[in-house]
């Protein structure tokens, strides 16, 4: 019977293992497999704990995390239960984009951080198989976008969405190259920690790199490409031994960014216009010209306001108008915010009317969608300062710690630690306050946030893991 029952126990075992290890998978299948991949991830773990399969410890952290998820509820439930536009327009939307319903099921990602944390207290969890699927994973998005750009359709004859932006698996979603920003780093340390003595070593590094910098390239998605090389200029400050590989994948990648710079006038608009975002002069030289054409318009305090930021440098991007509106709609409710995904529908009273003059005079897009792409300015317009405040709180939390792992592998390049630096490389990426992003309560980012942020919490209090 014990024998029986230490059978079950470590089928079971295996079973959410694989599941935590499918994750890198169920991102490129799509949400509805991913949702469906975390579910059975919480339903499992939680049954091993309810069988005492599992040994369980409370976390005082817990609590933290606890009043952040139950503000969230509890807020948004009150913001909408009240009289206002806010009770009226709620009635209009299906039970997916009702954010009552989605405050609520928000809380599965604090069942995910407890099962981790759990999984790893119980040393069941292992890094290096989660890396090693990381690895095939982007290796495979990488290829496929690469003969995507080549042929014209990917290996499931998938087509290009346009002459600039190539999503291989992912079809019609522009995230491919999310995707490998994120994942491309624990590809990268799994190459240098399994095969760190092997001949070929840095020659697969090489190749490995300049094959993900490639795929990011024709994804068309800026802002991963600029977290990339950030995440890449942290590995080259932590990791001297490996410099010259990253040097020379670095300029082999700028030989093929040039010849296709040089020879697509499609790929050549797409990053002439964001290095001219990072244009200052330009940028000023532009604002001061369009100031002057946009006093005819009736909007003109709206765009004067913009000029007048310090923050001149988002004026020409296309997501100005949403952080504006977000930090308007924070400024009017600046203690509770309006509640979780209030944004799409009070914005359009924060931004200004999208008129033919308007557009004419070079403005800014209007400011309304259904988030703000950025992370802090959607808790700040939904959750006000209080949500905001203990997100942050915690996210600080785990970067002082994050500061600690990383000193300590670099003083004494414990081999055992090296695990952790893409974790904690992928996680102050995650959370860099000025990157464009997409929703914080969206399944694929969130999912992501809160796999990361949960790895990196469970190995904070569990030493030994």
């Amino acid at each position: 019977m014990n024998i029986k029952n230490e059978y079950q126990k470590i089928k079971n075992i295996k079973l959410v293992e694989l599941l935590f290890y499918a994750f890198p998978i169920s991102f490129i299948i799509g949400n509805l497999i991913l949702s469906l991949n975390l579910l059975l991830f919480i339903i499992a773990g939680f049954v091993l704990i309810k069988k005492e399969q599992l040994t369980f410890r409370f976390n005082a952290s817990y609590w933290l995390l606890i009043t952040f998820f139950l503000y969230f509820f509890l807020s948004t439930t009150i913001q909408f239960q009240s009289p206002g536009i806010l009770n009226e327009k709620i009635q209009n939307l299906s039970l997916e984009n009702n954010p009552i319903f989605k405050s609520f099921i928000l809380l599965r990602f604090l069942f995910l951080i407890i099962i981790v944390d759990t999984l790893f207290f119980n040393n069941i969890l292992n890094l290096k198989k989660f890396f090693f699927l990381s690895f095939i994973c982007t290796s495979f998005v990488s290829f496929d976008i690469i003969f995507q750009y080549l042929i014209g359709f990917d290996l499931f004859g998938l087509k290009s969405l346009d002459e600039t932006r190539n999503s291989g698996p992912f079809g019609d979603e522009i995230i491919a190259g999310s995707y490998l920003q994120r994942f491309s780093l624990f590809s990268i340390f799994y190459i240098f920690v399994i095969f760190e003595k092997k001949n070929f070593n840095n020659l697969l590094l090489f190749f490995i790199i300049t094959i993900h910098l490639t795929a990011i390239l024709l994804a068309g998605n800026k802002m991963p490409m600029l977290l990339f090389f950030l995440g890449y200029f942290f590995i080259f400050l932590i990791l001297k031994n490996i410099r010259w590989v990253l040097v020379s994948s670095l300029v082999f990648f700028l030989i093929i960014f040039t010849v296709i710079y040089k020879n697509n006038n499609n790929y050549r608009d797409v990053y002439s216009g964001f290095f001219n975002e990072i244009n200052f002069i330009k940028i000023i030289n532009q604002i001061n010209e369009q100031k002057k054409q946009i006093q005819k318009v009736e909007s003109e305090e709206y765009y004067y306001e913009n000029v007048q930021s310090k923050v001149i440098i988002l004026k020409t991007s296309g997501h100005a108008g949403l952080f504006r509106s977000s930090y308007k709609m924070w400024k009017d409710q600046p203690i509770f915010g309006f509640g979780l995904k209030s944004f799409r529908i009070k914005c359009w009273e924060f931004s200004p009317p999208r008129t033919e003059e308007y557009i004419k005079a070079g403005a800014v897009a209007v400011g309304c969608s259904t988030h703000p792409h950025n992370y802090y300015l959607e808790l700040l317009s939904e959750s006000g300062i209080i949500g905001a405040g203990l997100i942050i709180i915690f996210f600080l939390i785990l970067l002082k710690d994050s500061f600690y792992y990383l000193k300590k592998y670099i003083n004494t390049k414990n081999s055992e630690m090296i695990l952790l630096i893409p974790i904690i490389i992928v996680f102050i990426l995650e959370i860099w306050p000025i990157k464009s992003t997409g929703s914080f309560f969206t399944t694929w980012n969130a999912t992501f946030l809160w796999l990361n942020v949960a790895i990196l919490f469970s190995i904070k209090f569990n030493k030994s893991s």
